[in-house]
């Protein structure tokens, strides 16, 4: 082939290879991007006509998690809260596709039905509530734990139905409901002593079943957990405030029924009986309850045969470890600088009929707790105590009463009144001791007097 012919073979190749590139290249089409906002998107979802489905009814395809097929355990309650909520549950449509937090939540409130009928507040040295100012900490442990638990739930639902995040309530109640846990006298293990109770609910509920089978366990353990700190994400930040929400609410309810309280025991005791949160032990050996005949004076207590069964040695010894010794977050006597050690006349009485049962004398061992002849068993042995060995403080109470009322001023919060028995600390040992080893809550204690109103 000459030169000629190939210039021509391969021009017409080249000219094919142009034309083939052209076509290609004008066949292809723009990519268009477009943006849709997630109102937008939430538009374009319909069900049963024009009506629109909410944003919250897609987040499980988001989640990619997958309704399990979980028949509704039937569940039957003593409290009546707790029965109540549950059918709400039922009945509402948080856990219409959530029936594994529903079966769950029945179960926490199954426990709590069960063991939570104890405060709902703990003593724990160490933990974010033991550090509480003891009013709150008096009033709020008036109301139970179960009770606190669904206060808590029924803000979270509150709370989310609020903001329109129906499709959070079904996880954000398992975690409400099983937030304070670790306080069952069951759980009183080693995270408990630790002052850990967020930490001690995690075993409970890791014990039920279906707990475990849910998508965001994990999620919920870690709201549980920072609970009293700082929360992560809308879950945990919503029982944080559902749980400070529920704690006010049951601050100013108690407070109000101890205001109530207090107002009727006026008709009956001519007497200021202090603030509602410290409200002491009243004088139990005095008027029967029920008694509306108000009596322009105190009636005396009389003298009565103890010969049979009084020690006085033995009772001191015996009064001795309640000084200054904190009962959770009661204490029944303590020792002040200027000498003096004051007990509630609840001390008193225990160990006399202690040392009368050890007797053999039941009749003061088995007498009932207000029964007026108590009074005359405390008078005579204060009685001994202050003529025979010089320890009970006479200038402090009448000679006539085994004890008296006092105004204990602290160095935070009103006056607290109380009825105790002054005795003279050298009874007992060295005062220096005693105040070295008073705990922080008596040594915020600044004053003692005579209550004189």
């Amino acid at each position: 082939m000459d030169s000629w012919s190939s210039g021509l073979l391969i021009l017409f190749f080249t000219l094919l290879l142009v034309a083939i590139v052209v076509l290609y290249l004008g066949q292809q089409k723009e990519k268009v991007v477009r943006v849709v906002t997630l109102r937008s998107l939430s538009k374009l979802w319909t069900k049963e006509g024009n009506k629109e489905v909410h944003i919250a009814e897609l987040s499980p395809l988001w989640r990619k998690i997958k309704h399990q097929e979980e028949e509704n355990i039937p569940f039957d309650f003593e409290d009546i809260r707790a029965a109540a909520l549950m059918e709400k549950i039922d009945n509402r449509g948080w856990f219409k596709k959530f029936p594994l937090q529903r079966n769950v939540c029945g179960q926490i409130l199954s426990l709590l039905d069960k063991e939570g009928n104890c405060p709902s507040v703990v003593n724990i040295q160490g933990d974010v509530e033991g550090g509480w100012d003891e009013n709150t900490f008096q009033i709020l442990s008036r109301t139970s734990l179960l009770h606190h638990s669904i206060n808590v739930a029924e803000q979270v639902v509150q709370l989310l139905s609020e903001i329109e995040a129906w499709h959070v309530i079904p996880d954000t109640m398992v975690a409400a409901l099983g937030h304070d846990l670790g306080k069952l006298k069951s759980m009183h293990g080693y995270l408990y002593s630790l002052g850990e109770h967020p930490l001690a609910a995690g075993r409970p509920l890791s014990s039920i079943d279906e707990f475990k089978q849910l998508p965001r366990k994990e999620e919920i353990l870690q709201a549980i957990k920072l609970h009293h700190k700082m929360p992560k994400g809308l879950l945990g930040t919503t029982l944080k405030k559902a749980d400070q929400l529920a704690r006010q609410k049951e601050l100013e309810e108690n407070s109000l029924k101890l205001v109530e309280k207090e107002t009727e025991q006026k008709k009956h005791v001519d007497e200021n009986r202090g603030t509602a949160a410290w409200q002491v032990q009243e004088d139990i050996y005095g008027e029967t309850e029920g008694t509306s005949q108000k009596k322009s004076k105190s009636e005396a207590p009389a003298s009565t045969d103890i010969s049979a069964w009084f020690d006085a040695a033995q009772f001191l010894e015996k009064l001795k470890p309640h000084i200054n010794k904190m009962y959770g977050r009661q204490f029944f006597a303590f020792s002040m600088s200027n000498g003096y050690v004051y007990f509630q006349a609840k001390v008193l009485e225990d160990i006399a009929r202690q040392q009368a049962e050890k007797a053999g004398c039941m009749e003061i061992a088995t007498m009932a707790k207000r029964d007026k002849s108590m009074r005359n068993v405390l008078f005579t042995i204060v009685h001994q105590l202050r003529n025979e060995h010089e320890v009970i403080a006479d200038g402090l109470i009448k000679k006539e009463f085994f004890g008296g009322y006092f105004s204990v001023t602290r160095k935070i919060g009103k006056p607290m009144k109380g009825f105790y028995t002054p005795f003279h600390a050298e009874a007992f040992g060295s005062i220096a001791e005693m105040e070295q080893a008073k705990p922080k809550i008596l040594k915020d204690i600044t004053k003692v007097s005579p209550y004189t109103e």
